[in-house]
C-alpha cells in the first residue's frame, strides 16, 4: 500500500466509495467485512492512500460484486492509473499525455477513448479497455476503432444493432472523405464496406434501408447496444474535438498539437447500464428500467432462436 499516486489522482478511491454508497453500506460495516480498520478504509476513500490489487480485491468481495466487476477493479489497481497508449501520427507532445490521461480517467466508470482524425485509437481508459478485452490482436496494430467495432473478430458479434451502427459509420466516412479528400478515409470506407456482416445479409439490408429514412435526431443519438458479460449495455456515443478536425469551420488555421484529436465518450443510455458499470442510478430512473442488471440473449443465439421458431 502506497501513498496517493499523482497518476491515479484518487479516481479508484472515489469509485470504491461510490460502490459502497450504492450498496447502502456504512464505512464501518464495509471495513469489518473486508477485514480492515475503519481508519484504513477512510484513507482510501479520501484518496489519501492508493490501494493495491489485493486490498481492492478484499473490498470488492466485501461489497458482493460479481466476478467480472471484481476483475475490472483489480485490473485498475494493478495498472496503478496507467492507461494504454498507442502510437499516433503525428506523435503527441510529451506534455499533452498527462492532460489526456486526466480526461480519460475522469470519465470512469464510463468508457472513453482518444482518437485521431482517421479514428485510430490514441489512448483508452480502463473501462473501454475492458470492453475491448477479447478483440483480435491483428486489429490492434494499428488500432482503428471503426474497424474494431464492425469487424467479425472485433466488437461486431456483440452488437445487437449492428446494421444501424454499420450504416451510420459508412455514411459518416463518406461524408468526411468527401469533405477532406483524405485517401486514408476512402481506404477505411472500402475496407469496412467489404466486411462480412455478423447477421444475415437479408436482415442487415432490410434494417439498413429502414434506418436510412429515419430522422437526423435518431442518427444523432444512435444507441450502441453491446452485449457483454451476459448483459446488454446501451450507450450514447458523443465526440468532443480538442483541436480542429479536418473539414471544420476553422480547418484553415495553422494546425496545433491536438489537431484532429478527439475524445469519444460512451455514456449509459439507461439505468441498467449505469448499474452494470458501478455508477449510482439517477434520481429519476428511465421509464421501464429494472432495479438491477438482467441477463440477455447473445446476438448470435438470439438469431438462432428466431430461425428455430419461424
Amino acid at each position: 500500500m502506497g501513498m496517493r499516486s499523482t497518476e491515479d489522482d484518487g479516481v479508484l478511491g472515489l469509485l470504491l466509495r461510490d460502490l459502497r454508497r450504492q450498496k447502502s453500506l456504512s464505512k464501518q460495516v464495509l471495513a469489518e467485512r473486508a477485514g480492515f480498520s475503519l481508519s484504513h478504509l477512510r484513507r482510501i476513500e479520501a484518496c489519501e492512500q492508493t490501494p493495491d490489487a489485493e486490498t481492492v480485491l478484499h473490498i470488492a468481495q466485501a461489497l458482493g460484486l460479481p466476478p467480472a466487476h471484481r476483475q475490472q477493479l483489480v485490473a485498475r489497481a494493478t495498472a496503478a492509473g496507467k492507461l494504454r497508449w498507442y502510437d499516433s501520427v503525428p506523435p503527441l507532445p510529451a506534455d499533452i499525455r498527462p492532460v489526456l490521461e486526466k480526461v480519460l480517467t475522469g470519465h470512469e466508470p464510463y468508457p472513453a477513448m482518444v482518437t485521431d482524425s482517421c479514428w485510430n485509437i490514441v489512448a483508452l481508459n480502463h473501462t473501454m479497455e475492458m470492453l475491448m478485452s477479447d478483440v483480435a490482436g491483428h486489429l490492434l496494430a494499428p488500432a482503428n476503432f471503426l474497424r474494431i467495432i464492425l469487424h467479425p473478430e472485433g466488437l461486431a458479434p456483440h452488437l445487437t444493432n449492428l446494421p444501424q451502427v454499420r450504416y451510420h459509420v459508412i455514411r459518416m466516412l463518406r461524408r468526411w472523405s468527401a469533405i477532406t479528400g483524405d485517401s486514408r478515409l476512402r481506404e477505411l470506407e472500402a475496407f469496412i464496406a467489404g466486411l462480412p456482416s455478423a447477421q444475415d445479409t437479408e436482415l442487415a439490408t432490410s434494417d439498413e434501408a429502414e434506418f436510412a429514412i429515419s430522422g437526423e435526431a435518431d442518427r444523432l443519438l444512435l444507441p450502441i447496444e453491446l452485449y457483454r458479460e451476459g448483459h446488454l449495455m446501451t450507450f450514447f456515443h458523443i465526440v468532443t474535438s480538442f483541436g480542429e478536425r479536418p473539414g471544420t469551420l476553422f480547418s484553415h488555421l495553422p494546425s496545433g498539437p491536438l489537431s484532429g484529436i478527439a475524445l469519444e465518450s460512451f455514456l449509459p443510455a439507461n439505468t441498467e447500464t449505469r448499474v452494470l458499470l458501478g455508477s449510482p442510478a439517477p434520481v429519476f430512473p428511465d421509464a421501464g428500467s429494472t432495479s438491477g442488471p438482467t441477463p440477455h440473449t447473445p446476438p448470435g443465439q438470439q438469431h438462432d432462436n428466431e430461425r428455430k421458431t419461424s
